[in-house]
């Protein structure tokens, strides 16, 4: 009788771990794809052969899958770009969802990766609204990493350049930190930081705040005393149209935020001259001080 009560209570005991390591793996599963996801479609047809990218946030909850998108206008069609929601199905390593483009559906299906950080597969529109024709291609997708921790850099000054009459844009060393918020059910989260800058005249440290899309980001950076003086990339000034971001970079060293000679641009230029935080300097080319600059800019985040 001892021995069979014994073997009962393990039984026991082996059940419940059963049922509370099912409860884990459902929990885990619920949240798989949630986070902020870049898009890269690839039309096959009709030809000529086109690309279109889309950004936004994705959340999965047991095998529904929501979210939020941005999509830029289709074939310059402007009023075919905006945000739109999502909606879809995951069972297994499968993924079907749908995005509305401008009053087109665009209907995907995929697969996961196994490691459920990329996912990619076919897709296809009817005729009508941003797609004249029925279209049909290919596409990917990969999650990215949050814009949240410490980094070290540089930003490449146009401003010191001239300033030290080099030839090419000098180096400026600069360190600092970035925390992004959590999504909220849009196409964005929302970037704060800090950016300190070592023997930069524009600057010692400032402040900046902006959003996340995607590998997109673009924010506003401000002085000491509160006041915007200047950005981290450009957003397009045409609804619809791709702006000029600043890129989240990911590779196996590690994340990087990155933009070409103009991704930092300090300052705004008037009627009469130009207004910004960096001394005036007389430059030949220039018909007025130069008190702006605009900069290539690589922030490494640590790991």
């Amino acid at each position: 009788m001892r021995n069979l009560s014994i073997a009962s209570m393990a039984l026991f005991l082996l059940l419940l771990a059963a049922c509370g390591g099912g409860s884990s793996s459902s929990s885990t599963a619920a949240s798989t794809l949630s986070g902020n996801w870049q898009l890269n479609l690839v039309q096959e047809e009709p030809r000529p052969q086109s690309s279109l990218s889309i950004s936004g946030f994705l959340a999965q909850d047991n095998e529904a899958l929501t979210g939020s998108v941005a999509t830029p206008s289709v074939a310059q069609k402007n009023n075919c770009g905006g945000v739109s929601p999502v909606l879809g199905t995951i069972t297994g390593q499968n993924v079907t969802f749908s995005i509305m483009e401008g009053g087109t559906t665009l209907n995907f299906t995929g697969t996961i990766s196994s490691d459920n950080t990329s996912m990619s597969g076919d897709y296809q529109a009817p005729g009508g609204g941003c797609f004249t024709t029925a279209t049909s291609g290919t596409w990917n997708a990969f999650l990215v990493p949050t814009l949240t921790g410490n980094f070290t850099g540089t930003i490449d000054s146009q401003y010191v350049e001239a300033l030290e009459g080099a030839t090419a844009a000098v180096p400026v060393k600069v360190s600092g930190s970035m925390t992004q918020s959590s999504n909220v059910g849009t196409a964005t989260a929302t970037v704060t930081g800090t950016i300190n800058a070592v023997n930069y005249p524009c600057f010692s440290t400032a402040s900046v705040s902006g959003t996340i899309s995607g590998t997109s980001v673009y924010l506003q950076v401000f002085g000491y005393n509160g006041e915007q003086i200047g950005t981290i990339g450009q957003p397009s000034s045409t609804p619809g149209l791709a702006g000029n971001p600043a890129i989240v970079d990911t590779t196996s060293s590690g994340i990087s935020l990155v933009g070409g000679s103009t991704a930092l641009d300090l300052g705004v230029g008037n009627s009469v001259g130009t207004s910004g935080p960096c001394p005036p300097i007389v430059v030949n080319t220039q018909p007025y001080p130069l008190n702006t600059d605009e900069a290539a800019i690589n922030f490494n985040f640590a790991q």
